[in-house]
């Protein structure tokens, strides 16, 4: 008997210390996350075309995906999740390029499937009605 209890008392220590870094190294579901969102900008000059893409996930990490990620978070939280609510900004960086550009965004914000795209005359407009949410 007297070597049980200790033997109980050691396996009970090694499960409270286990049990909780297995909890916090767990992956969360991306469906329960604010945003897990993929963002392409499609520009087109002539005849060329150029795409970038880029992940978003929020809450994220600062430097993985998004180059503004605490931005962009914060914009989408503003809109609540609504891409045409975007409070965007009053000021950019100009040129006189007249390109359509096309950006959409795919997946889900707090569980709810998102497929949006739209098409701005130019990058300046773009950048005035998105802010920062697809400055990449």
């Amino acid at each position: 008997m007297n070597k049980i209890v200790p033997t109980l008392v050691a396996a009970g220590l090694l499960t409270a210390f286990i049990a909780p870094a297995a909890i916090a190294a767990a992956p969360v579901d991306p469906a329960t996350r604010d945003a897990h969102l993929t963002l392409t900008v499609a520009r087109t000059q002539g005849e060329t075309e150029s795409i970038g893409i880029v992940h978003l996930d929020c809450p994220g990490r600062p430097g993985q995906g998004h180059p503004y990620t605490a931005e962009a978070c914060a914009d989408l939280r503003t809109a609540g999740g609504d891409f045409d609510r975007l409070p965007g900004t009053d000021r950019a960086i100009c040129s006189n390029d007249s390109a359509p550009i096309t950006v959409t965004a795919h997946g889900t914000y707090r569980g709810r499937a998102v497929h949006w795209e739209h098409t701005y005359e130019t990058d300046c407009e773009r950048q005035l009605a998105t802010g920062l949410v697809f400055e990449f």
